[in-house]
C-alpha cells in the first residue's frame, strides 16, 4: 500500500478514537507543509472539528480550548 493510500485509508474512516484523529491531524499538517493548498487546510478543519465533537474530548478544556484556536487558523487558511 502506497502512503496515499494510507492516508487516504485514515481519512475514510468515520467513526474514530481521538489518537486517530490526531494521527490524522498531524499528517494533514506535515503535507500542508509541503504542498500548501486551500484543500488540505479544509481537510485540517475537518479533523479539528471531528476531535471537538468526540465526547472523548469533551471533558479535556485545555485540548478544546487549543484545538479551537488551531480550528480558527486553519479556517482561516482554507478560505
Amino acid at each position: 500500500m502506497t502512503n496515499m493510500n494510507a492516508l487516504s485509508e485514515l481519512l475514510s474512516s468515520e467513526l474514530a478514537s481521538p489518537d486517530l484523529v490526531e494521527l490524522r491531524l498531524s499528517l494533514l499538517i506535515q503535507r500542508y507543509l509541503k504542498e500548501q493548498n486551500k484543500a488540505l487546510a479544509l481537510s485540517v478543519v475537518k479533523q479539528l472539528e471531528a476531535l471537538l465533537r468526540h465526547p472523548a474530548c469533551i471533558g479535556y478544556p485545555n485540548h478544546r480550548c487549543s484545538y479551537k484556536k488551531m480550528l480558527q487558523h486553519w479556517k482561516a487558511l482554507s478560505l
